[in-house]
């Protein structure tokens, strides 16, 4: 019943909770962090849904009244349409992460596409939102990914603090390198699906109380953009 009652939802709230629009020229740009005059910052998540990770990581963002940014695998997506429509029941933002996380360097244009397309049908799917950000799995892109996404319209979004939750480092080492490491406009890498253990909910736990007490505003990426200093 509640897999369906998030379903339900975030269709309802769907053309509320639209990303926030980027103009054309922001559009065709790669963005690993915003230039901004506000305390703000992105934290971003890849790689999911995963059935355990993901539930974990949506309630310590909800505990925390912290909203992010969610690039999903759209083989994940398809697998898992709750947990995506409960990511943006929530609040949070959807981008693409393609559909079979592959690299994208070794696409030809028309594979790229595909790749794109297919995500975007299973997001759409599971909550009725249309992915406009891409993140290449890994950061792997290259000019000819770059402008295929971008006919796509899509904004390619990278990073500027990545926390290494991959491998498997300890809550305490992850939220330390986000804690020492983050400045205003910074676009926080974490990964919400990694094989084998993640610590990453834990670390959620600790470095989401401190960034706040100093001051951070969490968004999501499209707001972040929206935030470019003139």
């Amino acid at each position: 019943m509640k897999k369906l009652k998030y379903r339900a939802a975030a269709f309802f709230l769907a053309a509320s909770l639209a990303a926030v629009p980027i103009s054309s020229s922001e559009q065709r740009k790669i963005v690993s962090k915003v230039e901004t005059d506000e305390k703000v910052v992105a934290l971003t998540f890849d790689d999911g849904p995963h059935p355990r990770t993901t539930a974990e990581i949506l309630d310590v963002l909800r505990e925390f009244g912290v909203r992010a940014t969610f690039f999903n695998v759209g083989e994940n997506a398809e697998k898992r349409p709750e947990l995506t429509a409960r990511e943006a029941f929530e609040g949070h933002e959807i981008g693409n992460h393609t559909f079979s996380h592959i690299n994208v360097k070794r696409l030809s244009r028309e594979d790229l596409k595909t790749q794109l397309l297919e995500t975007e049908k299973a997001v759409m799917n599971a909550a009725g939102l249309k992915t406009t950000l891409f993140r290449p799995p890994e950061g792997r892109i290259g000019e000819a990914g770059e402008d295929e996404a971008w006919k796509l319209g899509y904004t390619v979004v990278l990073w500027s603090v990545d926390t290494r939750d991959w491998t498997h480092r300890s809550a305490e080492e992850i939220a330390k390198t986000v804690t020492e490491n983050v400045k205003d406009g910074d676009v926080i890498l974490c990964h919400d699906f990694i094989s084998g253990e993640s610590h990453t909910a834990e670390a959620l736990r600790i470095f989401l109380p401190v960034l706040i007490d100093e001051g951070y505003e969490f968004v999501t990426v499209s707001e972040l953009i929206s935030k470019k200093s003139p």
